[in-house]
């Protein structure tokens, strides 16, 4: 794994999203690019194709694999994941929060609709980082996520949007503002996105705004492994209008997120 130098702590800081290169060694990026495979062969009870109804091609999604799969689950434990997260989050240890994975295969028009990742949350805090793991070569042409940098910092909550189309509803009784149509006026905002190899990965705080082109490149696929976990300060809050998870954790509002659903990362247990 390279070092984290204290430039991308600043830029974590400051911008909201830092990428990093080579992180995962190759046997990273084998074994897990066969556990997707696996999981795409067979897909687990939370699995979901986002672009149904909207269009040719598969955007796969599936989360929590951790807990069925070996693979995915010594990634999210044992991999070099947590101790990136809790060195740019700043914290003295990093929770596991979940896993999700994210496949656009070549022809997959549809997007990743732009979003903030912490009002579908049952969590409160500052110190929730995901590390988005490439499992391919990726560039705008077949789906690189952008980041609108700061925007971590604006002081609000959008509006959760959903990824498939048809799941509209879900959200509508939201009390939070809908997010602005940032490609109406792209030029409006300072967009970051990063060409990656496997084995690079981007961090990002659970607040900042962001979204996904499609991958309309042939023969280009877009393998992404998303960790999540939380540091010192996150809780759990499961106010409503979150996402329902598929499992329950023996918390009580208020609680760090520690637990069994939520095992502890790094530093390792005994």
């Amino acid at each position: 794994m390279g070092s984290i130098p204290e430039t991308a702590v600043a830029a974590y800081e400051a911008d909201g999203v830092v990428c990093l290169r080579r992180q995962f060694e190759d046997r990273w990026i084998e074994r897990l690019q066969a556990a997707i495979e696996r999981d795409l062969a067979a897909p687990g009870p939370h699995a979901t194709n986002f672009a149904e109804g909207s269009g040719t091609g598969k955007f796969f999604g599936d989360m929590f694999m951790w807990k069925s799969d070996s693979d995915f689950r010594a990634a999210a434990l044992d991999s070099p994941a947590p101790t990136i997260a809790a060195r740019l989050m700043g914290s003295a240890h990093a929770d596991l929060f979940y896993d999700q994975l994210f496949v656009k295969e070549p022809g997959t028009g549809h997007p990743t609709p732009w979003h903030q990742d912490q009002p579908y949350w049952p969590v409160k805090g500052w110190q929730i980082a995901s590390v988005w793991i490439a499992l391919d070569r990726i560039d705008r042409s077949n789906g690189a996520v952008e980041f609108i940098a700061g925007s971590h910092r604006w002081g609000v909550n959008y509006r959760p949007t959903p990824f498939r189309k048809g799941h509209e509803v879900k959200f509508t009784s939201s009390d939070l503002q809908q997010i602005p149509d940032i490609d109406a006026d792209r030029g409006k905002y300072d967009i970051r996105c990063w060409d990656m190899e496997p084995g690079d990965c981007l961090v990002f705080q659970a607040m900042i705004v962001h979204g996904a082109p499609g991958n309309d490149t042939p023969g280009a696929r877009r393998r992404g492994l998303s960790l999540r976990y939380t540091g010192d300060d996150a809780r759990y809050d499961p106010r409503p209008g979150t996402f329902q998870f598929p499992y329950t954790p023996d918390l009580a509002a208020g609680e760090p997120m520690s637990c069994d659903l939520f095992p502890r990362a790094w530093p390792a247990r005994p």
